[in-house]
This record gives C-alpha cells, sequence and structure tokens, in this order.
C-alpha cells in the first residue's frame, strides 16, 4: 500500500513539474485599456492601448483608413495603439491584440474587445462584398453574417424563394448582434437567396443579399504525384495534389514539409501554388499544384498534402530527394564472374546491376567489345541484362556501361558469363551401343564427353553377362528402364578380376571435351561397360553391350574319329548377334585338301541341304544346329558344311569338316607274356597290351578268379600292379581283352620267392600304447578348454555397454531384429586410410582414419574405425554387429558420437565409422586442464617478477609449463592430422599458442563444466527417449569435440578391461563398480534410472577435474555394502550447492526417486543460464594466492555456501521442484539414511589385504567411526561417505585427498599416473586447509 502511494506522489510531483515549466515559459496575457463590449456613437473616435511582454500584433474586423496603429512601448513593456477615428458602422466588430510569435488563445496569449459603432441608419454592418456567397451543408447549422452595429434588434430571416420570413425562436433560430442570424440548414436549404431585416420606428432596414449554396464535403480519395522525386540542387520541383469528391464540395489545400511548415525561417521556400477545378459527371476534381523554384538541400524530405472539406480530411505525402551535384555510383562488391548452369532448354539468367544515380542514366551493353543488339531472347536495361533461353554461344564478356545524361559521365562494369552445360557423351548419339567383337582380340572402347566445365574423369565399370541377362536378348531394344535393373557395377581402375585392361584419358581445353578410351587386353566373355562422367551440373554415362563371338564352330561327337557304328552328330554353333539361317550341307565326291572356311559359291559342284535329321537349340547368344547320323556307315564318309548368313552383309559362308569313320577290328592283346620269379615283398607289375575298335574291356584273373582293386593290387588302365607280395600272391594271371568284334587273351605265372619277415612285437607294443595315452590327454584337453570357451554362436551382452531396453524380450533376439541397411550405410574400404590407434581393448580396437567421401564427394573426413583384433570370436563379432544395429536404430544427435558408415561386406575385417573427437576423452582432458581452471572468464591477468601467473579456485600458480599425457593423446603435443598431413595442436585442434596467449583464452571456467553437464545430460535424455540404456556412463566415454561439444561415446569391445583400473573384477566379470548404482551391483538390473546414478557420478568427475571416484577408497564387499546403507561422496572442491545436490538427487536409492535426464536438461539449463548471466563475476569462491613479489588477495567467503566434509545434512525433500525436477507419482518410500564418510584417523599400523584380484591394497580402516543411521520419515540427504585415511591430514576435497596427501602413499591408477607424475613434480604441494568441518548442520529444506 505504502508503495502505490509512493508511486502516485512521484506521478503528482512529475505532472506539477511540468506545468510549472510551461508556466515559467508562458508570459503573461496582453493587457487592454478597454475589455470585453465597448458601445460608441457614428463619427466619435476610439483609442484602445494594449501592452505585453513580448512583440504584439493587432487583428481587426476589416481594413479601413479609419484604422491606425502606433507603438507605445516603454518601461520595459511592449506597447501598441489602435486609433479609430471618425467611426462608421463599418468599423463594428472584434479587435483583437496577440503575441506576434505565438498561437492565438484568448486569455493566455491574446486579449479582445467588441466595438459597436451605433448607426441606426445602417443598422446591418454592410459586407465587404456586395454579394457573399454562404455554404451550408445538410444536417448542420448556419450562419447567417448579417451582424448589426446595433444591438437589441428585432431581426427576422427573409427567404426569396420562396418568399417567407423565420422569426427567431431562441432555440434553434437565434440572431446575434456579433454572429448573425444561426439557423438550422433544412429550414433554408432550398432558398436560393436570402437577408435579414429589421424595423427601427416605422422605416424598414434590410441587409445585404447572401447566396445560400448547398455544398458536400466527401474526398473520394487524395493522391499526390509524383510520389518519389529526385533533383538536384537548384532545379525546379512540382508537385500536383489531386482530389476526387462528390458535387459541391469546397476543398482547402495545405502543403506541409517533415522539416515543419512551409516558410523562410526554416530554408524551405514556397513559391506558389496553382489550384484547378474539373466537373466530372458525377464528381468533381480538384488539384493543386506546388511549386518550389531553385530547391535545396534542405527541401530533401517528405511534402504532405492535406485536403479538407470542413468534415473530412485527408493527407497523401510524397518523397523528394535533393543531391549537391548529378552523379553515378555503382555498388560494389561487383560480381565479375556470373555463372548459369544449363539445364534444358527453358534456363534464363539475371546479371543485376545495382547503382545510384541522378538523373536516371542513360545505358548500353557490351559483348566481348561489340555493341548487343536485342533479340527477342535478350533484354537490355540499365539495371539488369535478362537472358531466356540461354545457349553454350552466349557466355563472354559482358559490359554495361552508364552515362550521366547532365554531366556525361561513365561508369562502366564488367562481367563474365559462365554457361555451365552437363556433359554429353558423344557416342551415344552417332554410334550403336551394341557392338560384337571376336574372341580373342584387344579391342578397344571409347567414350568422348563434351561439357563445362570441362569433366576431369571418367569413371568405367563393368557388369557380367549373368548380372543382367536381359541386355543380351536379341532383337529387344535396350530401354533406360530395363537397364535400371542392373545394378551389379563395378568400378575400374587398372584391372577387373584377371582381365587387364588398360585406361587412357585425355582432355582438349580448346574444344571443351574430355576423351576416355578403355583397352580390353583379351575379349573373352560378354559383358556390360558404361562410361561415367560428371561435372557441377551434372553427369552422364554410355552403357556398351559388349558381345564376343568366336566366329563360326563346328565339331564333331561323340569323338573326332568316330567308327562305323557310333551315333555321330554334327553340330555348328554361331553367334546369333552376327549371323542367321544355319544350313548343314553335304559334298560328294570333294577331295579333303580344302579351306576350312570358304564363300559357299566358290564350292562346286553345288553342295545339297540336308533338310532331314536336323535340330536347332539356342543357348544365349549362341544358336547351334546338328545334325544326326545314327548308326553311321562309310555312306556317310564326305565332306560336309555348315553354311551361315550374315546379318549386315548377307554373304553366305560355308564351314567344312570331314567325316571319315574308323573300321571295326577285334580286340587284340600285341604284346607276350612271360612267367616271372620275384623276391617276398618286392613289387611287380605285369603290362597287357590290348588295342581294337572299338577299345576293348581287359579283364584280369588269378587261377581263374577275377581280381578287383584292393590293399596292395592296384588296376591302372590295363596293367596290374601287386605291392609287397606275399606267399600266396603266387599263380596263373591272365589277361583277358573283349571287344564287340572279339577276344584276345594272354597269360603267366607268378612265383614269389624267400622266407616271410617277421612283426617285431616287441616295438608295436610300446608305440601304440603311447600313442593312445596321447590321444587320451588331448581328449580330456579338448572337452575342458570346450567347457570354458563360449559359444561362439551366443551373443554375449557383457560385449556391450550400450544396450536397448529390452522389457522382455532377450538382447540377443532383439538385436537380431534390429535391421542394417548397406544401401545407406556401407562405405568401401578401399576409400578408407587407417592411420594410428586411438584406444585398444582385448577385443577390439578403436584406429583414426581417413575416409574419402563419407560426407561430400572428393571430401577427406577424419573418422574413428571401431574394428575387432584379429583371432575375434563370433560372438564378439555379432557384438559388434549388435552395436552397428544399435546405432542405427538410435540415430542422429549432436552429443552423442554418431554413426557415419560401416564395412560389412566379406574380403575384409567388419568396420564400424563413427564420428571423430580430435580433443580426446573428457577425463583426461579435464586433467590436462588442472592447472588452467578459473571460475569465471578472466579479463586480466596479474605479472609478478618475470614470470605470468594466473589465480584460480584450486590454489595452484606456475609460470608456463607444459601439460602432456604420453600417449593419451592430450596436451600441448603435435599431431599430424591424417587427412591434410598438417600439424595441428591436439588439445585445441589449432597451431599452438604461446601460453601468454593460451593462458586467459583456453582456460576452464565455472560456465564450461555447467556445459559439459548439460550436454551429457541432453545426450542421455536422447538416448533414453530412443529405448536405449548406456550401462558405462562415465568421464572415459565422453569425448570432447571441436566448440567444447561433447559427445556420449561406447568404446565396448575397444576398452581393455583387464588392465583399466576403473574395472574391478566382480565375480567372473570386470566392472566399473565406482560408478555402478547399487541395484545393478546387487541384482544386475539396468535402466536408465541406473544410467542417471552413473551421470551423478560423472557431476563428480568433471567438477573434481577428472579425479576418480571416491579417491583412495578400497573397492571391495565392504565399499558395495556401504553404498548400499547409504554412504556417498562428499562433494568435489568445483562444485556449488546446486550441483552438489543434484548429485545427491542422482544417487537415490530408490530408483524411482532419482530425476530423469529430462528434468537434470532442464535443471542444468537453468544453471548454465544463470552461469553465463553472471559471467565476470566472482561468484566462486577464491583463495588468496601469493606470489613472488606480489600478492593478491580475493574474498573467501565467496557467493555460495558449500557444504563440508563433517555434516550430515537432513534434508525433508518434499518439494523437488526447488531444484527444477518435476515430482513423480509412483516413487519409493523416502525413509533411508545417506551418511557421510566421516574422516577416520589412519590406524599406527597400516594393515594390508588383498581385497580383488589384480587391485593395490587399500591403506585404510573401514570400520572405524561409520556413522549407522536409523530410518527417518523424512529423507535424508548429506554429502560424501569417503572414508579415506589421508583425509586426516588434508581435508580440501575429494580429489586433493585422493591425489595430494601429505602424510601418506595414496594409491594412484594406472590410467592416471602418467598425467599425475607430471603435474606432481610441477606443482607445489596444497596447502591444508583448518579442520573446521566437524559441525553438523541439519537443513529443513533442500540445501540449494
Amino acid at each position: 500500500m505504502m508503495a502505490t502511494s509512493f508511486h502516485l506522489l512521484g506521478i503528482i510531483l512529475e505532472i506539477t513539474f511540468i506545468a510549472a515549466i510551461e508556466l515559467w515559459f508562458t508570459p503573461d496575457p496582453p493587457t487592454l485599456n478597454i475589455y470585453g463590449t465597448h458601445r460608441m456613437n457614428k463619427s466619435d473616435n476610439l483609442e484602445l492601448t494594449c501592452r505585453g511582454r513580448q512583440y504584439l500584433k493587432w487583428t481587426i474586423p476589416r481594413t479601413s483608413p479609419r484604422i491606425s496603429s502606433s507603438d507605445c512601448s516603454g518601461s520595459g513593456l511592449f506597447c501598441t495603439r489602435l486609433t479609430i477615428t471618425n467611426a462608421t458602422a463599418n468599423e463594428t466588430g472584434q479587435y483583437r491584440c496577440s503575441y506576434r510569435d505565438l498561437s492565438v488563445e484568448d486569455g493566455k496569449t491574446a486579449a479582445a474587445v467588441y466595438v459597436f459603432v451605433h448607426d441606426y441608419k445602417v443598422p446591418f454592418v454592410p459586407p465587404e462584398k456586395e454579394y457573399e456567397v454562404v455554404f451550408i451543408r445538410e444536417g448542420e447549422r448556419v450562419v447567417i453574417p448579417c451582424r448589426g452595429s446595433v444591438e437589441n434588434l428585432n431581426v427576422t430571416l427573409n427567404t426569396k424563394y420562396p418568399m417567407k420570413e423565420i422569426h427567431p425562436d431562441g432555440k434553434d433560430s437565434v440572431w446575434d448582434a456579433k454572429t448573425g442570424f444561426t439557423i438550422p440548414t433544412h429550414l433554408i436549404s432550398y432558398a436560393g437567396v436570402v437577408s435579414c431585416q429589421t424595423r427601427i420606428g416605422n422605416e424598414t432596414f434590410n441587409s445585404p443579399l447572401y447566396i445560400v449554396a448547398v455544398v458536400g464535403y466527401k474526398i473520394y480519395d487524395l493522391t499526390v504525384t509524383p510520389l518519389q522525386q529526385r533533383l538536384s540542387v537548384e532545379e525546379r520541383l512540382i508537385l500536383s495534389c489531386t482530389a476526387h469528391t462528390e458535387l459541391n464540395v469546397g476543398i482547402e489545400f495545405n502543403w506541409t514539409h517533415s522539416r515543419g511548415a512551409l516558410n523562410l525561417d526554416n530554408g524551405l521556400r514556397l513559391s506558389h501554388t496553382v489550384s484547378q477545378k474539373k466537373k466530372l459527371w458525377n464528381s468533381l476534381e480538384l488539384s493543386n499544384t506546388l511549386i518550389v523554384e531553385n530547391v535545396t538541400v534542405n527541401h530533401t524530405g517528405e511534402f504532405t498534402c492535406v485536403a479538407s472539406s470542413g468534415q473530412m480530411e485527408k493527407r497523401a505525402s510524397a518523397y523528394l530527394k535533393v543531391y549537391e551535384k548529378p552523379f553515378i555510383d555503382i555498388k560494389e562488391p561487383w560480381t565479375k564472374v556470373w555463372e548459369v548452369n544449363l539445364v534444358g532448354d527453358q534456363t534464363s539468367t539475371l546479371i543485376p546491376v545495382i547503382y545510384s544515380a541522378y538523373p536516371e542514366p542513360s545505358f548500353k551493353w557490351l559483348k566481348n567489345g561489340e555493341a548487343l543488339k536485342d533479340d527477342y531472347r535478350i533484354k537490355q536495361k540499365s539495371d539488369a541484362l535478362i537472358i531466356h533461353r540461354v545457349t553454350e554461344m552466349d557466355a563472354g564478356n559482358y559490359t554495361v556501361i552508364l552515362i550521366n545524361k547532365m554531366t556525361k559521365e561513365e561508369q562502366r562494369r564488367s562481367v563474365h558469363l559462365l554457361v555451365n552445360v552437363r556433359p554429353r557423351i558423344i557416342e551415344k548419339e552417332m554410334a550403336t551401343d551394341n557392338d560384337v567383337y571376336e574372341y580373342g582380340k584387344s579391342p578397344t572402347l571409347r567414350c568422348t564427353a563434351y561439357g563445362f566445365p570441362i569433366p576431369e574423369h571418367m569413371q568405367w565399370q563393368w557388369m557380367s553377362k549373368e548380372d543382367c541377362p536381359q541386355a543380351f536378348i536379341s532383337g529387344l531394344p535396350k530401354t533406360d528402364i530395363q537397364m535400371e535393373k542392373c545394378t551389379g557395377w563395378r568400378n575400374i581402375t587398372s584391372s577387373h578380376g584377371d582381365k587387364l585392361v588398360e585406361i587412357t584419358n585425355h582432355v582438349d581445353r580448346a574444344q571443351k571435351k574430355l576423351s576416355s578410351s578403355l583397352k580390353i587386353q583379351k575379349a573373352e566373355a560378354h559383358a556390360l561397360y558404361r562410361c561415367t562422367t560428371a561435372n557441377k551440373v551434372g553427369e552422364d554415362s554410355r552403357i556398351i553391350v559388349f558381345s564376343v563371338t568366336r566366329n563360326i564352330e563346328v565339331s564333331m561327337s561323340p569323338s573326332d574319329k568316330p567308327m562305323e557304328g557310333d551315333n555321330v552328330i554334327l553340330r555348328c554353333k554361331a553367334d546369333k548377334l552376327i549371323y542367321s539361317n544355319l544350313t548343314w550341307l553335304f559334298f560328294a565326291n570333294v577331295s579333303k585338301s580344302v579351306d576350312l572356311a570358304q564363300p559357299c559359291h566358290s564350292l562346286t559342284p553345288q553342295p545339297k541341304p540336308l533338310l532331314q535329321a536336323v535340330r536347332s537349340t539356342v543357348q544365349g547368344t549362341n544358336i547351334t544346329l546338328e545334325l544326326m547320323l545314327p548308326n553311321a556307315t562309310h555312306q556317310d564318309d564326305g565332306l560336309y558344311a555348315c553354311q551361315v548368313v550374315n546379318i549386315k552383309t548377307s554373304m553366305r559362308t560355308c564351314i567344312l569338316r570331314h567325316l571319315s569313320l574308323r573300321d571295326l577290328e577285334a580286340a587284340k592283346i600285341r604284346n607276350n607274356f612271360t612267367n616271372q620269379k620275384v623276391n617276398m615283398s618286392a613289387t611287380v607289375t605285369l603290362q597287357c597290351d590290348a588295342v581294337g575298335t572299338p577299345n576293348p574291356t581287359v579283364v584280369w584273373t588269378k587261377n581263374n578268379q577275377t581280381m578287383e582293386k584292393g590293399s596292395g593290387v592296384i588296376l591302372n588302365q590295363h596293367n596290374l600292379t601287386i605291392q609287397r607280395v606275399k606267399k600266396e600272391d603266387s599263380g596263373l594271371y591272365t589277361c583277358t581283352a573283349c571287344n564287340s568284334h572279339g577276344c584276345d587273351s594272354s597269360w603267366a605265372y607268378l612265383t614269389v620267392e624267400g622266407a616271410e619277415e617277421k612283426t617285431n612285437a616287441e616295438l608295436i607294443v610300446p608305440i601304440g600304447s603311447v600313442v593312445i595315452a596321447m590321444f587320451f590327454w588331448l581328449l580330456i584337453v579338448f572337452v575342458i578348454r570346450g567347457r570354458k570357451r563360449p559359444n561362439g554362436g551366443d551373443l554375449k551382452t557383457g560385449y556391450l555397454s550400450m544396450i536397448l531396453d529390452s522389457e522382455d524380450m532377450p538382447m540377443d533376439e532383439q538385436c537380431e531384429r534390429l535391421t542394417y541397411d548397406a544401401s545407406k550405410w556401407e562405405f568401401p574400404r578401399d576409400r578408407l586410410k587407417l592411420g594410428d590407434p586411438l584406444g585398444r581393448g582385448a577385443f577390439g580396437q578403436v584406429l583414426e582414419a581417413a575416409a574419402f567421401g563419407i560426407e561430400k564427394a572428393a571430401t577427406c573426413t577424419t573418422v574413428a574405425v571401431k574394428m575387432l583384433k584379429d583371432g575375434a570370436t563370433c560372438s564378439e563379432y555379432r557384438a559388434l554387429m549388435s552395436e552397428l544395429k544399435i546405432l542405427i536404430h538410435i540415430g542422429h544427435h549432436l552429443n552423442v558420437v554418431n554413426l557415419l558408415g560401416a564395412c560389412t561386406k566379406p574380403g575384409g575385417p567388419l568396420m564400424v565409422i563413427v564420428e571423430y573427437c580430435k580433443n580426446g576423452n573428457l577425463s583426461s582432458y579435464l586433467k590436462s586442464k588442472r592447472g588452467e581452471y578459473s571460475p569465471y572468464k578472466e579479463h586480466s591477468t596479474v605479472y609478478c617478477g618475470k614470470q605470468k601467473k594466473r589465480l584460480n579456485s584450486q590454489r595452484w600458480t606456475s609460470a608456463e609449463e607444459d601439460v602432456t599425457e604420453g600417449d593419451l593423446g592430450l596436451g600441448q603435443t603435435a599431431h599430424l592430422d591424417i587427412c591434410t598431413g598438417t600439424a595441428e595442436d591436439k588439445a585445441s585442434g589449432s597451431t599452438t599458442h604461446s601460453p601468454e596467449e593460451s593462458s586467459v583464452d583456453n582456460h576452464l571456467t565455472m560456465e564450461d563444466l555447467i556445459s559439459y553437464s548439460f550436454q551429457v545430460a541432453k545426450g542421455m535424455e536422447f538416448l533414453s527417449s530412443r529405448k536405449c540404456i548406456h550401462r558405462d556412463l562415465a568421464a572415459r566415454n565422453i569425448l570432447l569435440s571441436e566448440n567444447n561439444v561433447v559427445k556420449i561415446c561406447d568404446f565396448g569391445l575397444a576398452r581393455d578391461v583387464y588392465k583399466d583400473p576403473d574395472y574391478v573384477r566382480k565375480g567372473d566379470a570386470r566392472l566399473p563398480l565406482k560408478w555402478m548404482a547399487p541395484e545393478t551391483i546387487f541384482d544386475r538390473v539396468y535402466t536408465t534410472q541406473s544410467d542417471v546414478w552413473s551421470f551423478g557420478v560423472l557431476l563428480w568427475e568433471i567438477f573434481s577435474l577428472g579425479a576418480s571416484p571416491y579417491p583412495g577408497v578400497c573397492i571391495d564387499e565392504s565399499f558395495c555394502r556401504r553404498l548400499k546403507e547409504g554412504t556417498r561422496m562428499r562433494p568435489p572442491e568445483y562444485a556449488t550447492t546446486e550441483i552438489y545436490q543434484t548429485m545427491l538427487d542422482c544417487w537415490m536409492a530408490c530408483p524411482t526417486d532419482r530425476p530423469t535426464f529430462a528434468e537434470l536438461v532442464e535443471h542444468l539449463g537453468n544453471l548454465l543460464q544463470a552461469s553465463v548471466q553472471q559471467d565476470g563475476k566472482d561468484y566462486i569462491p577464491l583463495t588468496a594466492v601469493k606470489a613472488e613479489g606480489c600478492s593478491v588477495s580475493m574474498d573467501p567467503s565467496g557467493c555460495y555456501s558449500q557444504p563440508h566434509s563433517g555434516q550430515v545434512l537432513e534434508t525433508h525433500y518434499n518439494n523437488p521442484s526447488s531444484l527444477g525436477l518435476s515430482q513423480q507419482n509412483e516413487r519409493c518410500n523416502r525413509s533411508f539414511s545417506l551418511n557421510t564418510n566421516e574422516d577416520i584417523p589412519e590406524a599406527g599400523a597400516s594393515h594390508h589385504r588383498d581385497v580383488m584380484e589384480g587391485h593395490k591394497a587399500c591403506r585404510m580402516g573401514l570400520t572405524q567411526q561409520l556413522l549407522t543411521m536409523p530410518n527417518f520419515s523424512q529423507l535424508l540427504r548429506s554429502k560424501s561417505k569417503e572414508s579415506v585415511a589421508s583425509e586426516s591430514s588434508n581435508q580440501t576435497s575429494g580429489y586433493q585427498s585422493g591425489y595430494h596427501s601429505d602424510d601418506m602413499d595414496t594409491p594412484i591408477y594406472a590410467n592416471e599416473e602418467m598425467i599425475m607424475k607430471r603435474n606432481m613434480l610441477k606443482k607445489p604441494p596444497l596447502p591444508k586447509t583448518p579442520e573446521k568441518f566437524n559441525t553438523e548442520i541439519r537443513y529443513s529444506t533442500p540445501p540449494v
């Protein structure tokens, strides 16, 4: 209420102040010696005196020689005197004295007196004109100005047509001696002439006649021409204002200027105006012309014409620009090269000319120095050149010349018009694309492309006949639609398959063409070849159907030398693309010495066609004509010819073949058998040389028993071989050869000599025992290994960090349902250049690579390639393939490492191509920036001596320091870009700056840390919306890209969890226990809310600048138990209360009590916005830092209160919205305890015990002074519960206590050792903080 009163009082004072200023600058009104009404008689004299504080002027009823004025100024006042001498009735009227330079306002700037000159002979004041016109409008009251020189007359109004007398009624009709007779319009609108009449005594007096004219008031429109005009100094301005009105309308025109009225005081001189009137059939056209001679620059502005008819007013304006002198100015920058892409026959282009000139210049266009002629396609204008239906002939140099008409000044500009033409392969228009090439020849295919810009490259491709059989169907036209179905094109470089080729390209710039030839070393098979070229306008291609012919082939079966009685078949095969009308001919009595192929007309005698027993078959492009000669006899001997007709030349050619049948002969054995004696265990061979027509069949017998192949017995063609002969092999061996015309046989006796050898049993038994023992040993080994080895066909989700929310579906089945679209994501391996490794794991690795054309054609993009190591199992392959499908399912987001492509085709390893983030992971980056952290954006630096040092909240001051990180890829090390080959700073992605420059520009701020957190939350919000669970959210899996953009990644198989200390063995697996939620550790439950827990640990990492969570705490079963009981980390040093409260929200024991990522995005977005708004303010406490020779003290109190490590925060957290997090409907009971790690004094003798495999011993007492909180009805929020022995001596932060203990050696993990060795050597030990954290503070509301 009081605030409202003060507000009103302020308004009143302001109004009073303004009124006081107006009164201060407004003078007192003039004073007259006579006021009101003055009455005098005819012939009397009157003197009026007016005094005031400024220059004065008089306004009189009419000009009269009897009225004079004189100056009477004196005594510090202005004075003027008006004298009326020998007054008459004509001097009756109002006399006003006013200030000359102020607007007239009675009582303020003017004073008036009305003077009656009584003349009873002239009771009405005579007008200046004999006849006066009175305009009347319907619905209004009109005043007939018959003023009286005598008051209180009885006046009537007489109308002449018709005659009528109107008496005043005191209401509507009134006569007043000062104004006249006031009467409603409708009473006299019909009368043409009226007059006033009165009687004085017996005498009647009439006033002069007044002509009554009824007028309208409607103004239909008002225009000023020209609307815009430009002139130079001393030119003449003519503006016309035209109004269209209804009939009988009187218009008053007034001109104003945007700088003020048109008068002499402001430099705007009004020469004169001319009015015109034109009557149309139902309206009036009234115009007023403004003429200004010799305009000046001051006339620049808006001229406004105001037309008023009394009841209606309209305005119209025109703009005038006055230049000091004529000029031409063509706007820059001028486009020197103008390109137009020729697409179709209707392409048009417009070359603009932007200029400013006065007066409007004349122009002309030149092309290549010659005047350009107008035609139906080309339109020339001063501000543009328009060319319709552009052709290649329109290219050239065009010049526009602008000429000032007054000064003859010229301005010219030239532009080179480039007409870009889509490439056109000339051979498509000149020759057929279906050519036949002879088998074994070396044909050359040619493509000549014409276009502009000249195509620089011709790409050759090929496709086998099997991939596109429809292209080789004879007689069918090859339409583009049919050819589009053939998609198996393969690029040709120097060779394709085993078909060597040679490609030659030649660019003829004068002819604007590219010639390319493809020489095939040997034509062997039908194929399709395609040449493709392109430029910026488009592309063109030509498909060549490459048909290979073997000319004409004649064959004979069953053999080239058939015998009598065979079923002989003569086959004639020809290419149907070349030949047709195949026919078999038979020549009798022809010598064998004839050419294989010759024209048929040259053969004598003329052959007879063999029409009988002819059968034709078609295979591909070949047609075969078969001549059947069943059970051939010598009567069939003779010369046969296959006649073919060339399709193009119609020439008949005959391919000859002579048939001579062999005679039949009975089987005969040509060699003689002899008896043989052989030694025991020798090898013996018996030969049987059998001949005959047809070939005989040989059968061996022993003692009249047929022999067959067996152990030691070999039957090879007609020979018998016996290996390691024994006594029982002795006997009579007979060879029998038979065919259809007879049999022949021969025999020999085989005798085996010598004693039979015995087997060495003593040697066989031990050898057999050893072999059996080794077999069983190998069997046991394979069984044991088979049990340990995982099933190669099953997908182990443990290999994957990022999985989908599978609900009731198994993970492997869900991954199988995800699809991989090779047409969208497949990338050729030959366009991928692998570089240095970015990370390695037990099963996979990530390599830096250069991808050519993965984003844009002809560009190189640095990417990261995830692939398996050599010897990977099928399960690991399926895991990487599933990760690829998950990335495709997730889609694209700014804060996620996005998929770019993949290489999955056989012939190479499986590769997943993702975005490359050159600044490495966030954990390593934050560690490298520890010496460059400042909570605010610095605007100045402090010089101490010769060293430049920066103050920050980490209490570190150092001169120029080189922070490197070995093979982690961070720091100031030079990095060779795999695409450009140039060196760049890997930490910043640019050229290395000096420390003086980078110390201010590249340091970390609180805004950066909040921004990283906000971006990760945005990325996780996106992943959760895609039903994706990360399972390994940590700073090591956050990559930093350009422009401070962070991206969530998943190393998966590419991280060696056996060497990374962040992964602790639990059962048979190694898990990141420090980042895992309790339900995940104990129940193996992974949800989005378990990712929220990990996000809280990630916040701790960020605001500790990359420290490992739970520093110095032994990660064992006790840790897991205490985590479940409510133990939480205390806040990192650089976290504000709001940030730490957000961590505690993420670490709620019940998953549904944790905020969602959407709520975290909203909350962190608010914090980020607040941080940006406070840029430059010391809103984070700075510790006083003393340097050499100087000291700078900062306020240690800061702008926020950070809870300390000894506190228990009891938070009644019934309103989470205070943090920006929405209340969820179904959440768990919040009555559980959150404990803070109390400072536990180190035991005198540190005991060591191995808590986990591969982990260092922990030197701490985990059971001393632990708080066990009972369950409360309200949620207890607290800080960390780090049970760290080193904190008894160093109470700074969890991060510092884990790495910078003055009293003990805390464990430093392997992946941090590299950085810490350098930083610990270069930085002084951190100062201790007084132990003041022993008070217990309970909050009734969230400590935000």
